[in-house]
């Protein structure tokens, strides 16, 4: 046979337990959007990390395109340790 323990009436001790249930509850609610916080942070780094590549990538070669096509922007080709001067 099992026998309970008689209900505790006392208003501040049930209040304590309740308050802690919430606490830990919350917390591991906290914990949860975290990971999916830093998760979601990751794929926009990545997003950004392609798009940048993109970027570089079209911007270079809009650059060799407008030199090649272009003899008037020879001007822009520099020869190895030569500077703009600016």
């Amino acid at each position: 046979m099992m026998l309970f323990e008689p209900l505790n009436w006392d208003g501040h001790k049930r209040s304590e337990v309740y308050h802690a249930a919430r606490l830990s509850m919350l917390h591991d609610r906290v914990l949860k959007r975290m990971d999916r916080l830093d998760h979601l942070a990751d794929e926009v780094e990545r997003a950004a990390a392609i798009l940048v590549d993109l970027t570089h990538a079209s911007a270079a070669e809009a650059f060799q395109d407008a030199v090649f096509r272009n003899p008037s922007a020879a001007f822009l080709q520099l020869e190895a340790g030569q500077t703009l001067g600016l």
